[in-house]
């Protein structure tokens, strides 16, 4: 049973705590003695009715439920964190200025793609808003999604998207990619089937790329040469670039590598392949204001990037009319 509220100030303590693993060493970045600390996570505990730490001779280990406030406290003080930016920006004190913190998860390839120009185009407009970008694969950002750990997330619309608030964002071409001396061109297209008889390196079997381009092969009745399996985008490209197989990818993804003739690409017909991006966003965080005003230019980039011709694909934005607000 808890007996008493907690207050920011132990929740902070926690996390001090829990970030360093040591008591002796929180309290020396927090300048409070030891023992006064020891006392503030004993209450808490006894607050909550069980151990948050293991306590061993090398320091402090998180138990399940100390894991699980980590997660409950870093939500709860972001939030009022927000909430104060918010109502200071209400009440005119900063002159209306949109500060704060956003974060963002994006799928390897898309955050190839679009956060250079997305965090140049957001920091110019809005420089007092701590941006975070957090690059790892749709299932993960779904579940960082749900625990409120980011705040949005760019990701390839998946199974696991079902249960998170998203919106369309691009459904993007995929194009063959091989090295300069390939002979791919982008003015002549290559039939789907003709990748079987091509060596391929792609993402391993989990990958979203992988089951989109195993499912289309066994629709086409052929089967794919992996020669090498890698899930880093870099990878990728540069065993590509090297001649030892060919890859899919987006044609952003492969720009500058495009514009240096590292790389070659074509399209890919009979059938096209392509992928469906979302935006999708915490169903635990509530949206601050920063966080409103980033969902806005991103997909006004978005747009932007569709229009220019960097992103090949068709947007599938409700609103795409936002890109010209600059």
């Amino acid at each position: 049973m808890i007996r008493y509220l907690m207050d920011l100030k132990q929740l902070k303590t926690f996390l001090e705590v829990a970030d360093l693993g040591s008591l002796s060493r929180a309290a020396d970045r927090l300048h409070v003695a030891q023992p006064a600390l020891g006392r503030q996570i004993r209450m808490l505990e006894e607050e909550l009715g069980g151990p948050l730490f293991s306590r061993h001779g090398r320091g402090m280990v998180l138990t399940e439920t100390g894991s699980l406030l980590v997660a409950r406290a870093t939500t709860i003080l972001r939030m009022v964190e927000d909430t104060r930016d918010e109502l200071t920006a209400s009440l005119g004190a900063n002159g209306g200025t949109v500060s704060g913190a956003v974060s963002l998860g994006v799928s390897p390839t898309a955050g190839e793609v679009i956060s250079g120009r997305l965090a140049e185009r957001f920091l110019r407009d809005y420089p007092q808003v701590a941006l975070r970008i957090v690059p790892t694969f749709s299932g993960y950002l779904s579940e960082m999604l749900q625990r409120g750990e980011i705040d949005l997330a760019v990701m390839y619309e998946t199974s696991a998207v079902r249960h998170i608030p998203a919106e369309p964002l691009i459904q993007e071409t995929l194009f063959l990619v091989g090295a300069a001396g390939s002979g791919l061109d982008l003015e002549t297209p290559h039939d789907f089937a003709s990748l079987a008889a091509l060596p391929m390196v792609l993402p391993g079997p989990r990958h979203g790329l992988r089951i989109l381009l195993e499912n289309a092969a066994r629709q086409a009745g052929i089967a794919l040469r992996v020669t090498v399996e890698a899930d880093a985008l870099q990878t990728l490209k540069d065993l590509a670039a090297r001649g030892l197989a060919h890859t899919v990818l987006p044609l952003p993804a492969i720009h500058p590598e495009l514009r240096a003739g590292a790389l070659r690409a074509a399209p890919i017909v009979n059938p096209a392949l392509n992928r469906k991006l979302v935006l999708a966003r915490s169903i635990v965080r509530p949206a601050s204001r920063a966080v409103r005003v980033f969902a806005d230019t991103l997909r006004a980039e978005t747009a932007d990037m569709v229009r220019d011709g960097v992103w090949q694909g068709e947007l599938l934005l409700v609103r795409p009319e936002q890109s010209g607000q600059r």
